[in-house]
C-alpha cells in the first residue's frame, strides 16, 4: 500500500475505450496534484452477469485484454475481482472498503454508478463518504462530435451492426479478436487462398462481429500482416448449419501458423458472407477482396 494514499476509480472498464482513457487521464492529473498514486478497481465480469444473467452483454475485452490495456495507461495499482464479491455492498460500505485500502480520493464518471443502494448524484456519493476520509469528485463528460457520449453499450451496438470504423473511432483502437490457429478443412489452399482457422477457445463472453468478410491486421508474434477474414458458415463449401468459423487469409505470408496465437485487428467490413455457384466464382471474389483489403489498410 502506498503510504501517501491513492486516487481511485471504480468501474467495469469493458473495452478500455476513449471515454475510459479520458477518465483515467483525469484521474492521473488529480492524483499528481494531490500527491497520490492511482488505482483502478474493476471486475472480472459485467455486473449484469451477476444481477441479470439473461441480460448480460457480450464483452469488448477479455480479462487479459482489459488488464493489459489498463496497465498501458500507467496505472499504479489495479484491483480486480468478481462483481459477485461486492454486489451486496452499499455505496457507503464500498467507500469504507476503499478507505481501508488507502484511497483518499474517489473520482466518479458522469454516469458512474456503484453500490446496491443505487446512488446517482455526486451529492449522494459525497454524503455516503462522510467521515470515511475519502473525497469524492466527478469527472467531466467526454462526448463525440455528434454530442453523444462514448460508452461500451454504444460501441457494442456499432460492432454488432457491422459499423466497424465508427466503433473503432470510439474505442480509439481497432477492435481485436484473439485465438489459437487450429487445423481446419484446408480447402482454401486448393484455390490459392490458404486460411488460418482461429479458435477463440473458451472466451464465449467475447463479442464476435457479425458474419461477413473483413479487412484486418493480423498480429503473429512480432509481425503485423494484412489479412482478409471470413466470419461465418462458409456457405459455398459447407452446410448451412455448420458452426461459425473465423478464417483468416494472411496476405503474402507463408509460414506455419498451427498452434500459434493470432490476433485479428478488424479495420473494416468488406461485405456480407454469401454463397457462390462455383469455386471459380468464389476464387474470383477472393481476388477482389484481397485488393480491397490492401487498399483499406493503406
Amino acid at each position: 500500500m502506498n503510504p501517501g494514499g491513492y486516487a481511485a476509480v471504480v468501474g467495469t472498464f469493458d473495452g478500455v475505450h476513449r471515454g475510459h482513457r479520458y477518465l483515467l487521464d483525469d484521474l492521473h492529473r488529480r492524483a499528481v496534484k494531490a500527491g497520490l498514486s492511482t488505482c483502478v478497481y474493476t471486475f472480472t465480469d459485467h455486473p449484469l452477469a451477476t444481477l441479470r444473467p439473461e441480460k448480460a452483454p457480450k464483452l469488448l475485452s477479455t480479462v487479459t485484454e482489459k488488464l493489459s490495456m489498463l496497465d498501458a495507461c500507467t496505472i499504479d495499482r489495479i484491483e480486480i475481482k468478481p462483481f459477485s464479491d461486492v454486489v451486496a455492498m452499499t455505496a457507503r460500505q464500498y467507500i469504507e472498503l476503499l478507505a481501508t485500502n488507502g484511497v483518499k480520493l474517489l473520482l466518479i464518471g458522469h454516469d458512474n454508478r456503484f453500490g446496491s443502494d443505487g446512488l446517482v448524484t455526486l451529492q449522494q456519493f459525497r454524503q455516503a463518504a462522510t467521515d470515511t476520509g475519502v473525497t469524492v469528485e466527478q469527472a467531466a463528460e467526454l462526448t463525440t462530435l455528434d454530442g453523444r457520449d462514448i460508452n461500451s453499450s454504444r460501441i457494442r451496438r456499432l460492432l454488432t451492426s457491422g459499423q466497424i470504423t465508427e466503433a473503432n473511432e470510439l474505442l480509439g483502437y481497432e477492435y481485436g479478436i484473439t485465438g489459437t490457429v487450429v487445423k481446419g478443412k484446408q480447402l482454401g489452399r486448393t484455390i490459392g487462398f490458404p486460411t488460418a482457422n482461429v479458435d477463440t477457445g473458451n472466451n464465449t463472453r467475447k463479442l464476435i462481429v457479425p458474419n461477413g468478410v473483413y479487412a484486418c491486421r493480423a498480429i503473429i508474434g512480432k509481425s503485423i500482416v494484412p489479412a482478409m477474414v471470413n466470419i461465418g458458415h462458409r456457405p459455398t463449401v459447407d452446410t448451412p448449419d455448420a458452426p461459425i468459423s473465423i478464417e483468416a487469409h494472411l496476405i503474402d505470408y507463408d509460414h506455419d501458423l498451427y498452434d500459434r496465437t493470432l490476433t485479428l485487428q478488424i479495420v473494416d467490413r468488406l461485405r456480407d458472407e454469401r454463397p457462390f455457384p462455383t469455386l471459380a466464382a468464389l476464387k474470383s471474389q477472393l481476388h477482389h477482396d484481397r485488393l480491397t483489403t490492401l487498399s483499406r489498410l493503406e
